[in-house]
């Protein structure tokens, strides 16, 4: 379907959704903002909108530096021949990121790699550019260049030497097991009954005399295993049954025989949850061939550049290389997809006949689909209808048979469409719609693309239309159903019909009042539908209101606005229903999901500005929850009067929770405005007169010669925590952390993992010594104390009984003199006295909810003595936990760190300066496969995971410093040693396999105090006492137990030299800070300095909702949200593989190192962020870190300053979840941004 680009506003809502989104950039690109215009660019690169070429070429002459890069990029994925020229002239623009960003789009649309530098002496670049000048001047007009034919030459694309097939899979791809490969993949079985089975086949009768199967570990081995054979492959002979426990390397040895196939079957293992997790199979001890995929890149460059170049006999390359049937191995997936895309661009005939082939393909179908889209040819439709029908969820929402390994994420899939039906949809949506025959086979469709509409439970919420919305729209418009499916929301919400019943009759999902409701913002259209949707803002389901709210918002009816505000006005908040008392639930007793938020929403979309009272009431009463608070934030922005951004403009330095200020900084940064600061506002900048003062009063002047932070080993008292010994906060939650306060892996036992009852004093510190009572708090909980440096004071964290909240409390030695330091609807746990004498902590109000599971996350924060002056000093979307102070001055904590919802959740160990400046990992992601094979015993519940190397794998906790400047830590394989080195440990508890230790306090001597119990899987005999620990001997002498309580927590009584004060350098009111790396090339992956050419930097902007609770019937932990990704700024790398770029403060972000065609080939796999006016900087991505050297030279990105990647509007957004958990593949990660992509048609 060919379109005009200049089309005008009234005719946009007649075009299909993709068609609509490139006019509408394409007219963007002549706003008088570059910011407008670079965006437009940018969004016609991520839409390939290879029909914007004439345009985006003649941006390559705008007056903005920035608009002409983005413009070059664009063309690599959006330019054709015309291009070519227009790019070679801009090698010698006078900006060297539009002539690096040149020079790459040569590089996708050719095929060839000659060679250039950007920042190069004028006379080597010219000669750079006169190359490729003279390579184009060559090649013919109407035919391939005979260069990029040369690239498809070769043998062809081979296959795997055997195939291989299974009963089930659940981690995968099933190919794993014979790429010649132990590490890192693997193929395993779950939740399954055996037998479970994995079966080889050789190709051909082979003599089989031995079959090895490497195991994933210990713990996941087979106990009841047999190896049989066939040739035919249906009649199968054993060689071998046994029920036994088998080895990791598990060798089956037997007499000779011929076979084509292979099959080991297993009828139970070590794990009953996982029959099977195999890492790769032998016969005759040798291993599967893998695929050569030396030849795999350039044949995808070729492919790409004969879809970008054309001419006669491009597309019957391409498909002779590929064959009907492309290859599957992973390697060669890449190359496969831009084959496919490349015959859709072409728009040949035989190209699109063999595309409509490939829909038969269960593997490639998805990407046929695409390609069909480009194709542009109504013959096509039929054939896609029938393959929708074949590869979209069943009405009951089930999968169909035939789901790709890698879109099968073995987890519901409400919250997402599957990858093939999704692309289908896409490519008709692009297609002409008008021939009868199709629109009557699409109106039979109707109800099963209704069924596979993404709902909204175990996610976030959205109150933008997603790209799902606009192709479930388009299709349902073009079916003559939209309305009918309007219908059948309403009928099952209990709202009369407004049309007649249509014939014939369809037949509907039967999906309840929660899950149809979410079809009422995609179908419902229409004003006449307002009557019906305002009742449902007063639904018993909270679900319904939610989604009856937003879809009024969409419908931009001013009459809804009176309704809409006197439901809010009415309604109560959350904390008006009280808490729960139950551990873990950790949340109000209002009903979820919480439906106020829609409210405030619908409200700003509506521009209320009447109501921006009102408004600005919820979004400063603490009664409120977060959620509902952001969402008052998000609606005072969207409305944007006066009114409303001057309360923003309070609000950005104001407000309790960290996410609401940002919320409210960047409408304001949107819109060129200030902040206001509240006088006396603490800027905290660099002084050099912080960093020589003395340390305050109270803290001791020892010896100097003592080591700073580490308690005298002559020490005559100590302080600890007495509790109970069934802990209180693991039985609703059980699998989440161990039974002995040892360690944990998510959020659910927080935000103070190890509460107790009261403080006691030990004097002297031995068995005999006197138990003295501190504290006498009759309920309640404390945890986690630490002293002042002259042992005066103590601060800990408490928990009253009849409050939902833990606050840092403050004492005197003797138990006198008792203060609540903080104070609101917020946790603040974990406190540590700072040299200087303020106090660090973890606080809630950093306004975060975790990615995995929905609880609140905690950050560091630092504050006053008395409690004033509270502010963040970092940003995490797990939890920031147990801080200490290292000798050096510096913060050492434990972060919980997850990633895309389940792709991580480990515990890792950082050090950062007190204003959270230099922040640095210290142990931790070198060292996971130690962590996975190491054999410590008794499991505790974390250990029954399945368990990939970053998921519940690293748990490292309670760091101390130790006095030869070591850090003692607290792990599931007890007491241990961390450094110098990152990846350096030395476990040090004699008798991990029997005992668990927690809460280390190292001495002077080098000795530690800690409390250990001997490990049990009852609950109920566990026995927490104190003991004196040598490690060097292993000796282990009592101190004091009492077994009918928990006795932990040993601090002695005695003052500490502090560490010195460390001048703070973050500038507190900053907007933004800044990364810098010295080369991207310096990586363990040889890929990324071969290929790399681009840097991506996506923010995760974080979940703020948790919308299912105890008060639901769902588990409280169905919040796997993910983060909503924005990207921030995409921009070529420097020649020396630098980039130094500007991004917003104490924002999560990760980096992708990119290829010239985008695909991701190095992906930062955690998230980081820059503090206020900090620079960060790094040397290389996954670079060694011991061996890798700094950069002798200053990092060419140096030149002309960062780069603004700043959020001003227009951004690229998606879903940022990946259902896998431990990994996240490329097509995984890819499908993030374009399956659950939200603001753009992006492919």
């Amino acid at each position: 379907m060919i379109f005009a680009l200049a089309v005008h506003a009234a005719d946009l809502p007649s075009l299909s959704p993709y068609d609509r989104q490139v006019a509408e950039h394409v007219t963007k690109l002549n706003d008088p903002s570059p910011h407008v215009r670079l965006r437009a660019a940018e969004a016609l690169g991520f839409l390939r909108a290879y029909r914007a070429e004439a345009v985006l070429v003649a941006r390559l002459k705008d007056d903005a530096a920035e608009v002409r890069r983005q413009a070059a990029m664009s063309l690599g994925w959006c330019g054709g021949r015309t291009s070519v020229a227009p790019l070679l002239e801009k090698l010698d623009d006078s900006d060297w990121l539009v002539r690096q960003a040149a020079h790459i789009a040569l590089t996708n649309l050719t095929g060839m790699e000659f060679p250039f530098n950007a920042l190069a002496p004028d006379a080597e670049r010219q000669k750079h550019a006169q190359v490729w000048r003279d390579w184009w001047r060559k090649a013919p007009a109407e035919r391939p260049p005979a260069d990029v034919l040369a690239l498809l030459a070769g043998p062809k694309v081979n296959v795997p030497q055997w195939q291989v097939s299974a009963s089930s899979v659940y981690r995968g791809p099933l190919e794993v097991l014979i790429d010649g490969d132990l590490e890192p993949g693997y193929w395993q079985t779950k939740g399954v009954k055996p037998p479970q089975w994995c079966q080889l086949d050789l190709g051909a009768p082979t003599e089989v005399r031995q079959v090895t199967v490497h195991q994933y570990a210990a713990g996941y081995c087979m106990t009841d295993y047999e190896v049989s054979t066939s040739l035919d492959g249906k009649k199968f002979e054993r060689a071998v049954c046994r029920k036994e426990k088998s080895p990791v390397a598990l060798v089956v040895n037997f007499p000779p025989r011929k076979a084509r196939f292979v099959r080991i079957t297993s009828f139970g293992s070590e794990r009953a949850t996982y029959p099977t997790t195999f890492r790769e199979i032998e016969i005759n001890g040798q291993r599967g061939k893998p695929v050569d995929t030396a030849l795999a890149w350039p044949r995808e460059r070729g492919v790409r550049s004969l879809g970008a170049l054309g001419g006669k006999g491009a597309t019957e390359a391409i498909i002779a290389m590929l064959g009907p049937s492309p290859a599957t191995a992973p390697a060669l997936r890449p190359m496969v997809r831009a084959g496919i895309r490349a015959v859709g661009r072409l728009r040949e005939d035989v190209g699109r006949d063999w595309l409509i082939s490939l829909l038969e393909n269960p593997m490639w179908a998805r990407c046929a689909a695409e390609a069909l889209g480009d194709v542009g040819d109504r013959r096509a439709v039929g054939p896609l209808l029938t393959a929708y029908a074949r590869f979209a969820k069943r009405l009951d929402e089930k999968n169909p048979p035939e789901v790709p390994a890698d879109d099968d994420m073995k987890f519901p899939s409400e919250d997402r469409m599957l990858e093939t039906p999704y692309w289908i949809a896409h490519a008709l949506c692009r297609l002409p719609l008008d021939d009868p025959r199709d629109r009557a086979r699409l109106r039979e469709l109707a109800p099963l693309i209704m069924a596979n509409l993404q709902g909204d439970h175990d996610t976030f919420m959205l109150y933008q239309p997603e790209t799902g919305h606009l192709l479930t729209q388009h299709l349902l418009n073009a079916a003559g159903m939209r309305q009918e499916a309007a219908e059948q929301a309403f009928a099952k919400l209990g709202q009369p019909r407004r049309a007649a019943n249509p014939e014939p009759a369809y037949a509907w999902p039967k999906f309840d009042v929660r899950r149809i409701s979410p079809w009422l913002p995609c179908v419902c259209t229409e004003h006449e539908d307002l009557t019906r949707l305002l009742p449902l803002l007063q639904h018993t389901n909270g679900w319904v209101r939610i989604n009856a709210a937003k879809t009024i918002g969409w419908l931009g009816d001013s009459r809804a606005i009176a309704p809409l505000a006197e439901t809010l006005a009415a309604a109560k908040s959350e904390g008006d229903y009280g808490w729960s008392k139950t551990w873990k639930d950790e949340e109000f007793n209002d009903p979820c999901p919480r439906w106020r938020e829609a409210l405030l929403r619908a409200l700003g979309l509506l521009k209320a500005t009447q109501h921006v009272g009102l408004i600005a009431k919820v979004l400063n009463d603490e009664g409120s929850v977060l959620e509902v608070r952001h969402a008052a934030a998000e609606a005072l922005a969207d409305i944007g009067n006066k009114e409303a951004l001057a309360i923003l403009q309070r609000t950005a330095t104001a407000h309790p929770f960290g996410t609401v200020r940002q919320v409210a900084r960047d409408a304001l940064l949107a819109r060129g405005i200030e902040p206001v600061w509240s006088p006396g506002f603490s800027r905290n900048p660099a002084s050099e007169e912080q960093a020589q003062r003395p340390a305050k009063a109270g803290t001791p002047n020892l010896d100097a010669n003592t080591t700073p932070c580490i308690f005298d080993a002559n020490f005559n008292a100590l302080l600890f925590i007495k509790g109970n010994n069934d802990l209180p906060n693991t039985p609703q939650t059980v699998e989440q952390a161990d039974r002995w306060r040892q360690t944990y892996a998510v959020t659910d036992e927080g935000p103070s993992y190890r509460p107790g009852d009261n403080f006691f004093v030990l004097s002297p510190p031995r068995p005999d010594g006197k138990v003295t009572q501190l504290t006498h708090f009759k309920d309640g909980w404390v945890g986690e104390p630490e002293l002042s440096w002259d042992a005066k004071q103590v601060i800990f964290c408490r928990r009253e009984k009849d409050s939902l909240w833990w606050h840092v409390w403050r004492m005197n030695i003797d138990g006198s003199g008792l203060q609540q330091l903080t104070r609101g609807p917020y946790h603040h746990v974990g406190p540590a006295f700072l040299p200087d004498g303020r106090i660090v902590c973890a606080s809630t109000r950093t306004g975060i909810r975790d990615e995995y599971h929905g609880y609140a996350c905690t950050a560091l924060y630092v504050m006053n003595p008395d409690g004033s002056d509270l502010h963040p000093i970092a940003t995490n979307i797990g939890r920031d936990n147990e801080p200490a102070l290292l000798p050096d001055g510096r913060i050492v904590f434990s972060r919980l760190e997850v990633f895309y919802s389940r792709n991580k959740t480990e515990l890792t160990l950082h050090a950062a300066f007190p204003d959270g400046t230099h922040d640095v990992v210290l142990y931790g992601p070198e060292r996971r496969k130690f962590w996975r094979d190491l054999d410590h015993g008794i499991k505790g519940p974390d250990d029954g995971q399945e368990a990939p190397l970053t998921h519940r794998v690293l748990r490292v906790t309670q760091p101390q410093p130790m006095p030869d400047g070591r850090i003692v830590v607290s792990t599931q394989g007890g007491l241990t040693l961390i450094g110098p080195r990152r990846d350096t440990e030395q476990l040090i508890s004699p008798d991990l396999k029997t005992r668990a230790y927690t809460t280390p306090v190292p001495l002077s001597d080098g000795t530690l105090l800690c409390a250990t119990t001997l490990k049990t899987p009852d609950r109920k005999k566990v026995d927490l006492g104190l003991y004196h620990l040598d490690p060097r001997t292993g000796k282990l002498d009592l101190l004091y137990n009492d077994p009918a309580t928990a006795d932990y927590e040993p601090r002695p009584i005695i003052p500490r030299r502090p560490p010195p004060v460390r001048a703070d350098s973050a500038s507190r009111e900053a907007y933004s800070g800044r990364f810098l790396c010295a080369s991207v090339f310096n990586s363990q992956e040889k890929e990324v300095a071969q290929r790399g050419r681009f840097v991506r930097l996506i923010e995760g902007v974080p979940v703020v909702g948790r919308h299912e609770t105890h008060t639901g019937g769902q588990p409280v932990w169905k919040n796997h949200g993910g983060t909503f990704a924005r990207v921030l700024g995409t921009a070529p790398l420097a020649p020396d593989g630098s980039f130094y770029v500007e991004l917003p403060a104490d924002r999560l972000v990760h980096l992708q190192v990119l290829d010239s065609d985008r695909r991701v080939i190095n992906n930062q796999l955690t998230w980081i962020y820059a503090r206020p006016g900090e620079t960060k900087s790094c040397v290389g991505c996954h670079e060694d870190p011991h061996t890798t050297t700094e950069p002798r030279q200053p990092p060419l990105a140096l030149q002309g300053g960062p780069l603004p990647f700043l959020p001003k509007g227009g951004e690229f957004s998606y879903r940022a979840k990946a259902w896998f958990k431990g990994s996240l593949p490329s097509e995984i990660e890819e499908r993030t941004r374009t399956v659950h992509a939200v603001n753009l048609l992006a492919r």
